[in-house]
C-alpha cells in the first residue's frame, strides 16, 4: 500500500528550512543556559552548553568533602582488614623464641 502524504510541504528550499530550524534550536538552547545561569550555577556551564560540548561537572564544597570522607573510611577499612590477616598469620606461624630447658620433663 502507498502511504498518503500528510503534512505541512516546503515552500521553499528544504535545505534553508533545516537550516532556519537548527539556528532556531541553537538560540533556544542558548537562552536554557542563559536561565540555568540566573539560577546560581556556574557561567562556564553555561557558555559550555551554548557552545555544544558537554558542561563540566562542578561539585559543591560539602560533596567533595563528603565524598573525601567516605573514601577515608573506605582506605581505613581496607587498612584494617590488612592488619587484622597480618595477625592471623602470625598467630598461626609457630613461635620462634626456642622453648626452656626447664618446661621438658623427662
Amino acid at each position: 500500500m502507498a502511504k498518503k502524504a500528510t503534512g505541512r510541504r516546503p515552500e521553499g528550499n528544504l535545505v534553508e528550512e533545516i537550516d532556519a530550524a537548527i539556528a532556531l534550536l541553537t538560540r533556544v538552547r542558548a537562552l536554557a543556559a542563559s536561565t540555568a545561569v540566573s539560577d546560581g550555577t556556574n557561567r562556564q556551564v553555561a557558555k559550555q552548553v551554548s557552545a555544544g560540548k558537554q558542561p563540566k561537572r562542578v561539585l559543591s564544597t560539602e560533596a567533595r568533602e563528603a565524598i573525601a570522607t567516605a573514601q577515608k573510611k573506605r582506605w581505613a577499612k581496607i587498612r584494617r582488614q590488612k592488619k587484622k590477616a597480618e595477625r592471623a598469620v602470625l598467630a598461626q606461624q609457630p613461635s620462634v623464641l626456642p622453648k626452656s630447658e626447664t618446661s621438658d620433663t623427662k
